[in-house]
C-alpha cells in the first residue's frame, strides 16, 4: 500500500478511489433499480444519488486514511531507526551491532577472509563535557562518526557501544591494513581541531585492534575482549596512539 501511495501520490490515490466508489455505486444502484422496477424518475433521481454520494464522501474518506497510512509508515520507520541507531550520532547501536555481525560472520567463514575489530575511545572526552557542556560534547560525537563514515567503507560497521566509545569491524581485512586505515582516521582527528560554538576543540583518540584471521571460528565477544585489552594498553602509552592485540 505504501508503494502505491508513493508512485501515485496522495492525490492520484485519493482520485482512484473516488472514481472506483463512483463506478461501484452506478453498478449496485442501476442493478438494483433495474430488478425493482421502479419509476423512471425514481431511477433517474437515484442514480444522481449514486454518483453525487460517493463523489462527496470518497475523497474525503480516502485523503484521511491515506494520511493515517502515511503517519503510521512514518512512525514505523522511526521506531525501526530508533531499535537499529544510536539517536545522537546515527551509528549502529549495540543490539543491531551484534546483528549485523552475525550476517558478516557469515560471509567470512564461506570466504574465508581476514577481518579485524577496532575498538575507540575518544581521549579524554569528559573534560570536554566539563568545561563545554552536554550540547558541544553531543556535537562533537556526531562531528568523530561523520569523519568516520567518510574514511571507512560502507561495508565496515560503525557501533557506539558507550558514551564516547566505538567498535569499528572491518570485513576483508588484515590487522596491518586496518591500522594504516585507523592510523589516517587517528591522524585526521588530532591534526584537525573542531570548532563549535566558538569553542577552538583539540580532540584525539586511542584505538585498540584484534583480528580474526582465515580459517579461525568467529567469536565476537572475544575479539571485543582482546581489542579492549589493546585499548587500555594504548591509554596506557600516552594515547592518541593504536595498539594491536598480543
Amino acid at each position: 500500500m505504501r508503494r502505491i501511495i508513493t508512485n501515485n501520490g496522495q492525490i492520484g490515490v485519493t482520485l482512484a478511489v473516488t472514481i472506483v466508489s463512483i463506478l461501484l455505486s452506478v453498478i449496485i444502484t442501476f442493478s438494483i433499480l433495474t430488478l425493482a422496477g421502479v419509476s423512471e424518475e425514481l431511477y433517474r433521481i437515484s442514480l444522481i444519488i449514486s454518483v453525487v454520494a460517493p463523489a462527496t464522501i470518497a475523497p474525503l474518506v480516502t485523503w484521511y486514511l491515506v494520511k493515517l497510512l502515511v503517519k503510521v509508515h512514518d512512525l514505523e520507520q522511526q521506531q525501526r531507526r530508533l531499535a537499529t541507531y544510536d539517536g545522537l550520532t546515527g551509528a549502529l547501536n549495540r543490539r543491531a551491532f551484534f546483528e549485523s555481525f552475525e550476517t558478516i560472520k557469515q560471509q567470512i567463514e564461506k570466504e574465508q577472509t581476514d577481518l579485524t575489530l577496532a575498538y575507540m575511545d575518544l581521549d579524554d572526552f569528559k573534560p570536554i563535557n566539563d568545561l563545554y557542556g552536554h550540547v558541544v560534547g553531543d556535537k562533537v560525537l556526531k562531528s568523530f562518526v561523520a569523519t568516520l563514515r567518510n574514511e571507512l567503507r560502507s561495508s565496515d560497521l560503525i557501533a557506539r557501544v558507550g558514551g564516547e566509545e566505538f567498535v569499528i569491524v572491518l570485513p576483508n581485512t588484515d590487522i596491518n591494513n586496518a591500522q594504516t586505515i585507523l592510523d589516517r582516521i587517528r591522524n585526521k582527528v588530532a591534526d584537525d581541531p573542531l570548532t563549535i560554538e566558538g569553542h577552538c576543540i583539540n580532540l584525539s583518540v586511542s584505538i585498540g585492534l584484534s583480528q580474526n584471521k582465515k580459517h579461525h571460528s568467529l567469536i565476537i565477544d572475544q575479539l571485543i575482549q582482546e581489542a579492549d585489552k589493546a585499548l587500555y594498553k594504548a591509554k596506557e602509552a600516552g594515547k592518541n596512539c593504536i595498539v594491536q592485540y598480543a
